[in-house]
C-alpha cells in the first residue's frame, strides 16, 4: 500500500511539472512511442498507449497544432496515415525527459530513497534492454 500511495504522489508531482511545459504524462508517453517507432500508424500507437483510436485522434490533432508531430499519407480509402515527431517534438521530448531526470535526482537524493532510486534505475534499464531485444 505504501508503494501505491507514494507512486501516486510522485506521479502527481511529475504531472504538475510537465503541465508547466504544456505536456501531460499521456502526451509524453505518446511522444516517446513516436520517437521509438517513427512512422507508426494511429491504430498501432493507440494499442501501445492503451487507448482507443477515437480517443487518440484529438490528442494527435492537438500535438499537430502545437507542432510536435506530423502525419504522412492517409489520403484515400484504405490508406493509413502514419505519425512522426517533428524537430520541435524531439526538442520537447528532450526537455520533458530532462525535467523528469531532475525530478528523479531531487526525489532520490535523500538518503532513505537512494537505494530505491538505484534499484528502479536498474529495473528501467533492464526493461529497456528487454524491449530492444524483443523488437530485434
Amino acid at each position: 500500500m505504501i508503494m501505491i500511495l507514494q507512486g501516486r504522489s510522485l506521479e502527481a508531482q511529475v504531472e504538475d511539472s510537465l503541465k508547466g511545459i504544456g505536456l501531460s504524462l499521456r502526451r509524453l508517453g505518446l511522444l516517446g512511442h513516436l520517437r521509438q517507432d517513427p512512422g507508426i500508424s494511429f491504430s498501432a500507437l493507440a494499442r501501445r498507449a492503451g487507448i482507443k483510436v477515437q480517443s487518440l485522434h484529438p490528442i494527435i490533432e492537438a500535438l499537430i497544432s502545437e507542432g510536435y508531430v506530423t502525419t504522412i499519407g492517409g489520403v484515400g480509402q484504405g490508406r493509413a496515415a502514419v505519425i512522426e515527431l517533428t524537430d520541435r517534438g524531439v526538442r520537447m521530448l528532450e526537455r520533458a525527459t530532462q525535467l523528469i531526470a531532475e525530478h528523479d535526482q531531487e526525489v532520490f537524493a535523500e538518503e532513505e530513497w537512494k537505494d530505491l532510486g538505484r534499484a528502479l534505475t536498474r529495473l528501467g534499464e533492464a526493461l529497456c534492454r528487454e524491449r530492444k531485444d524483443s523488437s530485434s
